[in-house]
Parts: structure tokens; C-alpha cells; sequence
């Protein structure tokens, strides 16, 4: 089957997890033989090709050259050109290369212009939803009401509900306001969920569960950890991408506590990832010198995937304080990597981490709540072996193969 990929960045530029996610899908298709062509924008310049694969660069983001997360300005009829034109690039794609399914990821920084061109294509239509930019499109009032309180604010995350089910069955009978027609493929039962939430239906829906490249390791690879890594050091990590969303902050406003209830550790933290939201960062850094914290937080650029294992040995717990997740790779990868984690209970992080059972949870935004779960597992060896080794286990579910093999059949399956 021929298939229009459509994303608003695609590598080498990405942001996030999302477009990488979306090159390795691309290029996992056409390894099995299936035809992909990737509509993108040029954002970043750079140009690469991949095997299978052809990419057009030629959409524009309504984003700064020079920042993707800056404010964008221009004048109004210098925007109507811009989604003309992004729009006369899609249906040039179309005409050029006929597609059997359009598969559209994420669209944010372009307009809703472009969404309800997808919409209008004679072939069915899929979206890969791992983000809230759909709902964005159409409703910004519920994200920003939505974000204020459960996300910002002091309301409960609906993450923390247990039954997911329950969770569903309140969203059924709320009526619509959204009708879209294709089909949704979500990251994660939460995601469906919110999306749900949000009044957004579709034709059909599935929840399949993201997957990342799992490379075998032998078990001397892995530390043991029932010991410290250099004790009486106690060394936590902190990675990813370095904005409000990913909860840093609550790491760094939790470590005083920590330093207090473990008077027996030298306590040293590291926070690392993607740092260009540089107001956000300034705050880290901000926080860490009125807490006094210098000599124990350590800031470090981001690491490629295939890095993540020996920075996990390098651990002793992991830290995923984030405030809203659609669903983690890089959790997966710590789960992988037998580092015991600790996450909140945001977003789709309940269902890759079981309290007690695959890692600790905490609720989002509790440095305290944060502060007790890493006393309890620098103090509890046994503890810490325990969901090493059943969150080794858990991660294998979650396999880059197994989600190729789903969502090629759901789609296979719909055409």
C-alpha cells in the first residue's frame, strides 16, 4: 500500500520524540515493501534521504526560522499565502504520487486550513495521535481550560483514575462537537480519553500502544541494584527535553527534602536534555542557586537513544516528574535499561509504570510526594531490585516491531 506520511517536522530536524517516531515508522513501512512518501516542511534548512522513502520538504511552519518555540508574526496576507501555498504543496503531493492512505502525525505550526484539506482526500485517512495538536485545531478553549486545571493547576491529573474503563464509560454519551472523518490511532488509552474529553469522534478508533527499538544486552550489562552505583553517593537523573510540561522543576524543588531525609548521601542530581526553551531553563537554573543547590545539581546536554542504556548504569534512580505525557518512549527506555523509576501519574505514565510493581508513582507536581518515593528506594535495596527487574519485563510489551505489526494491520485492514 502507498502511503502519504504528513508531519510538521521530519529528520534530521526534530523537537521532540513525535517526528522521530514518525521517520521510524515511515522508514519500518517501507521495509516491508510498502511505498511511503513524507510531506514536510523545510524547517532547518538540512535535507537528507532515506531508503524507500521520498521526502518532500516543502510546507512551511508558522514558526521563526531561528526558534520553533518563539512567537510567530507576520502580516495577515503573508499568512493567507503561507497556507495557500502549504495547501497547493499537499495536493501537488497527492496528484504527483497517489496515495492509498494519508497518514497525517503531527500537524502543529501549520493551520487548520491544511487539517480540513486532509480531511476533503478521496482515500482514507489516519491519524498517529500522540499530542493534543488536533484538539488545538479545533477547540484551543478546552486545552487552555483543560491545561489551567489539571495540568498547571492544583485539580487532579484524570491520569491518577485507576480504571480506565470508568474513565471511558463517562466520556460515551457526551455529545460530540467534534466529527472527523478517518481513523484515530492513540498512543494511549489516555490519550483516547482526552481527545474523547475534548467532544473530537471519528469513524474508528484503536489505542495502540507506542514501541521503541528494544537492543538486547547481556545481564552483565546491567547494574545490580541492590547497590548504589558509588556509595554513599546517591545519583538521580533527570532526562529529556527541558520544558514547563516535563515537571523538572518539581525534581529540583524536591531535592532539599531529599538531601535532609538522607543525611547519610551526598545527594547529586542530574538534569539533562534539550535545552532551546531557554526562558525555562534559566528558571531551573534560577531555582537550583536560590536553593543552594549548586553542589548538587549538575545540568547536561541531551544524548542520542542509542546512549540512554550506559546513562541509566550510570544511575541510581530515574526521575519522570513530568505534569503531562501522552505516553513516554523514554520511559520505556529506562524500564528497559533496569534503572528504578520513579514517575507521576500524569497522562499515559500509569500505564507503563506500576506503583510498587514496575517503579514508584507519585502525583504530578508533589515534590514532597517526589522527595519520599526516592528516600524509599535509596533506602529499600530489595525494593529497588524488585521493579528493576519486573519493569525489564514490562518494557519488552512495548516493542518498535510489535506496534509496526499493529498499526500496519489496522491500517491494511481499513482500506
Amino acid at each position: 500500500m502507498k502511503i502519504l506520511f504528513i508531519s510538521n517536522l521530519y529528520p534530521p530536524h526534530t523537537v521532540g520524540g513525535y517526528e522521530r517516531l514518525c521517520h521510524e515508522m515511515a522508514g519500518a513501512l517501507a521495509s516491508r515493501g510498502h511505498p511511503i512518501s513524507v510531506l514536510t516542511s523545510s524547517y532547518g534548512g538540512r535535507a537528507e534521504s532515506y531508503p524507500g522513502q521520498t521526502v518532500h520538504r516543502s510546507l512551511r511552519l508558522l514558526a521563526p526560522e531561528d526558534n520553533i518555540y518563539a512567537d510567530f508574526a507576520c502580516p495577515q496576507d503573508e499568512l493567507v499565502r503561507i497556507n495557500a501555498r502549504n495547501i497547493e504543496r499537499f495536493h501537488e503531493t497527492l496528484a504527483a504520487e497517489p496515495p492509498d492512505a494519508v497518514f497525517a502525525w503531527n500537524l502543529k505550526f501549520f493551520d487548520r486550513s491544511l487539517l480540513d484539506a486532509i480531511q476533503d482526500v478521496a482515500v482514507p485517512v489516519f491519524y498517529l495521535l500522540t499530542d493534543i495538536w488536533l484538539i488545538s485545531f479545533l477547540d484551543a478553549g478546552f486545552v487552555g481550560g483543560y491545561f489551567s486545571t489539571h495540568v498547571h493547576g492544583g485539580a487532579p491529573h484524570p491520569g491518577i483514575l485507576r480504571n480506565l474503563a470508568r474513565r471511558a464509560l463517562a466520556a460515551i454519551g457526551r455529545r460530540p462537537r467534534y466529527r472527523l472523518r478517518g481513523h484515530a490511532v492513540f498512543a494511549s488509552r489516555y490519550m483516547r480519553w482526552l481527545h474523547r474529553r475534548a467532544g473530537l469522534r471519528f469513524d474508528r478508533t484503536a489505542v495502540i500502544h507506542h514501541g521503541v527499538q528494544l537492543a538486547g544486552h547481556a545481564e552483565s550489562d546491567y547494574a545490580d541494584r541492590a547497590l548504589l552505583r558509588s556509595p554513599p553517593e546517591l545519583r538521580l537523573l533527570c532526562a529529556g527535553r527541558l520544558v514547563d510540561l516535563k515537571g523538572m522543576h518539581t525534581a529540583i524543588e524536591a531535592l532539599p527534602r531529599v538531601i535532609e531525609a538522607l543525611p547519610e548521601h551526598r545527594v547529586r542530581l542530574t538534569v539533562l536534555g534539550d535545552a532551546r526553551d531557554r526562558p525555562y531553563v534559566e528558571r531551573l537554573h534560577q531555582s537550583v542557586r536560590e536553593k543552594g543547590l549548586s553542589a548538587h545539581v549538575e545540568f547536561a546536554p541531551a544524548v542520542s537513544e542509542g546512549e540512554l542504556f550506559a546513562l541509566f548504569q550510570r544511575h541510581d534512580l530515574y526521575l519522570f516528574p513530568s505534569l503531562y505525557e501522552p505516553f513516554s518512549l523514554t520511559l520505556i527506555h529506562a524500564l528497559d535499561g533496569g534503572i528504578p523509576t520513579i514517575a507521576s501519574d500524569a497522562g499515559g505514565n500509569p500505564e507503563i509504570v506500576r506503583h510498587r510493581r514496575t517503579g514508584l508513582v507519585f502525583p504530578k507536581g508533589d515534590a514532597a510526594q517526589l522527595a519520599q518515593a526516592i528516600a524509599t528506594l535509596a533506602r529499600d535495596a530489595r525494593l529497588r531490585g524488585n521493579i528493576a527487574r519486573a519493569g525489564r519485563r514490562a518494557a519488552r510489551r512495548y516493542s518498535f516491531d510489535r506496534m509496526v505489526g499493529r498499526v500496519e494491520r489496522y491500517i491494511t485492514a481499513h482500506l
